[in-house]
């Protein structure tokens, strides 16, 4: 009964981006290769690819199963050139049992993300075990692990500071518009770019339930390819895209305009802001928030009446104090996870010594009633009573010793393991024994 769990994977710690992303599996490569996987070497699997990590959890269904296979069989999955493969696969890190049970923990609390306390993983995770479960590819253990790790991250969230504050130069512009427009329901935003940054602002400007969205870009297809990235993740409230040359024609329609292009030039001048002031209808704030670099917005549009303008400075400065005080919420969070691995693992210990106790003293009592009916006939019935209930109480004294082995607390993260296999190894509890006829 092989109950192992093992973990490989390759994360932003040590991996850039143009690495990651040659192993990066779409929902629907997901759910082939757990489906290949449950057909030819686990018995329950969770794969977890975002655009920082790709990490897989198995549980094998035989003691042969190693990390390197398992590595081959991630790169051989995405059909990669023998050499692309040589390179990926140094890269990749192997945990095992409670080392992996740990790490799962630390991912879907976030204190293992490329920004602390990142919530985005928590979701990611509950999607990646939901195609696990609708392929079929969990059962008891990985479902109880599933659940450990989604209580862990909401203790985290509830019991620490982790997600106070921004953590984001795109969360902290969106946070800095919040303080001047409390409810974004009515108003309307312009995001000018369509990189990674932009597209950040994008989603969280959408969480925050932004009433209208424009998005100008020098390239207004990939404005449109960025709203259709946003739209997977959920309704995108009504919007447009226009190029660069319209940004005039709908300043003076937004109340939020959310800036981060790689251009040389300035995208917003200051005698637009002026026009922009002029042609609005309503007399509240215009919120201008620069985060790129070359700024794009001029700063003197900060002398304007009734204007905001912030730029990549400020942020970075928010956020950096918010980092620090993330930072300082990590040994708290590691308790947690130390207090929720040892409860799992409690559990965990009841799953598997549970059976194992009970098949060793099935298997003793197997032997104890074969030999006595070998006897049977030679005994008179109260000598058969008495032989019986003397071996019954011999069987009980032999097996207390390894009984109480298995349920003692352990001296190292995986000696409970190691316990159990050496008893259904040395009384072969896995294999089935035939009755011997020593007659």
């Amino acid at each position: 009964m092989p109950s192992k769990l093992i973990a490989i994977g390759l994360s932003h710690h040590s991996v850039p981006v143009e690495l990651r992303e040659k192993i990066t599996f779409s929902p629907s490569e997901v759910k082939n290769v757990l489906e290949r996987l449950r057909q030819a070497i686990t018995d329950e699997a969770l794969l977890i690819s975002t655009c920082n990590r790709t990490e897989l959890y198995v549980r094998p269904s035989h003691d042969d199963l190693s990390s390197d296979y398992l590595i081959d069989f991630l790169l051989e999955a995405k059909g990669l050139p023998s050499e692309e493969r040589s390179e990926l696969k140094k890269e990749f890190a192997r945990l095992s049992y409670c080392d992996a049970i740990i790490h799962l923990f630390e991912v879907t609390a976030g204190i293992d993300s490329q920004i602390l306390g990142d919530q985005q993983i928590f979701g990611q995770i509950k999607e990646s075990f939901r195609i696990a479960e609708e392929t079929g590819a969990t059962g008891t253990f990985m479902t109880k692990l599933a659940h450990a790790s989604f209580h862990v991250a909401k203790r985290v969230r509830s019991e620490t500071q982790i997600t106070a504050g921004a953590g984001t130069i795109s969360y902290a512009a969106v946070e800095f518009a919040r303080k001047v427009y409390d409810d974004f329901r009515n108003r309307s935003a312009l995001i000018i770019g369509a990189g990674e940054t932009a597209e950040l602002a994008a989603s969280y400007l959408i969480e925050k339930k932004i009433g209208k969205l424009f998005v100008a870009n020098r390239t207004e297809e990939n404005a449109k390819k960025m709203l259709l990235n946003l739209s997977k993740e959920g309704q995108l409230p009504p919007n447009s895209t226009l190029p660069l040359s319209d940004i005039r024609s709908v300043l003076g329609q937004v109340d939020i305009v959310i800036s981060s292009t790689g251009s040389d030039d300035l995208i917003i001048r200051k005698v637009d802001v002026e026009h922009a002031l002029d042609s609005r209808k309503s007399s509240v704030p215009l919120v201008l928030i620069d985060i790129a670099v070359p700024r794009d917005i001029d700063p003197e549009a900060a002398n304007l009446p009734n204007v905001f303008v912030k730029d990549i400075d400020d942020l970075s400065a928010i956020v950096d104090q918010n980092l620090q005080r993330r930072k300082e919420e990590v040994p708290r969070i590691k308790m947690i996870i130390n207090e929720e691995f040892e409860k799992f693992l409690e559990l965990f210990t009841k799953l598997e010594v549970g059976p194992t106790i009970a098949g060793l003293r099935k298997r003793f009592e197997e032997i104890r009633k074969e030999e006595l009916e070998r006897h049977r006939t030679k005994l008179s019935n109260e000598q058969f009573s008495q032989l019986d209930d003397m071996t019954r109480k011999m069987m009980n004294r032999l097996l207390h010793t390894p009984t109480v082995m298995l349920k003692e607390p352990r001296t190292t993260k995986d000696d409970m393991q190691a316990r159990i296999e050496m008893v259904r190894l040395l009384f072969a509890l896995d294999e089935e024994v035939k009755p011997q006829n020593n007659s």
